[in-house]
């Protein structure tokens, strides 16, 4: 028995050629059991290489990785650093941002002119021109080479359920609009490198499918073989797509589109309902689902959907990943960084004395850095990108 009432420690060797995924697992095995039954299974595979995982009972305490992966990056980041990007408009609407892999940010802010989808980039920000006829835009998503992407209405409320809304890609100087699946509205909702977009979009019947747009084409993407609608929230440079579909005509299913071909994704352990918001160029996905005490937010990787837990009670929801398999989203009213198996409040990382309280996290790049909204107490919302130090 360890001195002093310490709990007994178990050092469990793990081959670091395993995929992420599968680390990830054991790191989040609640019990020693657990890690060791998974443990044996992945044993059997020729390895030369390892890294450690140290467990008690029920907790997990650390985990170490090889020395080559060592280095000032979000893995070992202690604190970040917080640019301040401005006030965000108080929308009560399916709004995010989105930051792309060298920094740039997309969000919407409130102008003279009404509601306006705007780019940061290296200390400015700058919203886009308007369309005739569409006084308001809201930006949902950002490419590498700075393509932005969301939807515009004809009201002068941003999110007026009377008016019409159209999708639409920037690119450069040139706004386009997403006609759609010939009905009344369309939303694009994630964009490729390449300039792939994908949304949801009404068909004339009003019923909401998913669509694909690569240059001028448009596809639908369909329905579960039971379903009725359909949304695309996100596109790797593969092509693979991830959203969400109705199995029943009440019930939604996280779902991802191979080569066109709709696959469910299934729920969480004894969950009825799902989405998938967001994934990375690794086929990982990152969304929500229910359970029995309420919403989580899960990683789907190689098959597993794995609860990613909550802060201190639900609910969470993810709404961003990287290709080192960090998760961002929000729990219990407070942002989350979830890593290793572990999720952290952000605003235990960010620098002491600031005195912002991290409310959501939208979306992280592959640099880590993160963009959140954020307030001071009693004040309004702010944008705040945090880059680790």
């Amino acid at each position: 028995m360890p001195k002093n009432g310490a709990l007994p420690v178990k050092v469990i060797r793990l081959p670091d050629s395993l995929p992420l995924a599968e680390r990830q697992l054991i790191c989040h095995a609640y019990s020693i059991r657990a890690a060791a039954n998974l443990t044996g299974s992945l044993l059997r595979r020729k390895v030369t290489s390892s890294f450690r995982i140290f467990i008690v009972p029920t907790i997990v305490l650390a985990l170490t990785l090889d020395s080559a992966q060592a280095g000032i990056t979000v893995e070992n980041a202690s604190e970040y650093k917080i640019q301040d990007l401005g006030e965000l408009p108080e929308i009560s609407d399916d709004v995010t941002v989105a930051v792309n892999r060298g920094g740039s940010v997309a969000f919407c802010s409130s102008t003279e002119h009404g509601v306006r989808a705007t780019v940061w980039e290296r200390g400015n920000a700058a919203p886009i021109e308007g369309v005739p006829g569409y006084p308001n835009s809201i930006a949902h998503a950002i490419n590498r080479r700075g393509d932005i992407a969301g939807w515009m209405n004809t009201s002068e409320n941003p999110v007026d359920s009377l008016s019409t809304v159209q999708g639409f890609i920037r690119h450069g100087k040139r706004t386009r609009l997403v006609a759609g699946l010939g009905g009344r509205n369309s939303r694009v909702l994630g964009l490729s490198d390449q300039g792939a977009a994908v949304g949801t979009a009404d068909l004339p019947s009003g019923t909401r499918h998913a669509f694909l747009m690569n240059g001028s084409a448009v596809t639908d993407l369909g329905t579960l073989p039971a379903g009725t609608s359909s949304a695309a929230y996100a596109i790797n440079n593969a092509g693979m797509i991830v959203g969400a579909a109705d199995v029943d005509g009440q019930h939604n299913h996280a779902v991802a589109w191979l080569r066109e071909k709709i696959v469910d994704l299934g729920t969480l352990r004894d969950g009825t309902l799902s989405s998938a918001r967001a994934l990375n160029e690794r086929g990982q996905i990152a969304g929500f689902g229910d359970t029995p005490e309420g919403f989580h937010a899960f990683l789907y990787s190689e098959g597993v959907m794995l609860d990613l837990g909550t802060l201190r009670g639900p609910p969470s929801a993810a709404s961003g990943i990287n290709n080192r398999g960090e998760v961002v989203g929000v729990s219990n009213h407070h942002a989350f960084l979830w890593r290793h198996g572990h999720m952290t409040d952000l605003g235990s990382l960010v620098p002491r004395g600031s005195n912002w309280v991290l409310l959501d996290a939208f979306s992280i790049n592959d640099r880590g850095q993160i963009a959140c909204s954020a307030r001071h107490r009693g004040q309004p919302a702010h944008l705040l990108l945090l880059t680790p130090t």
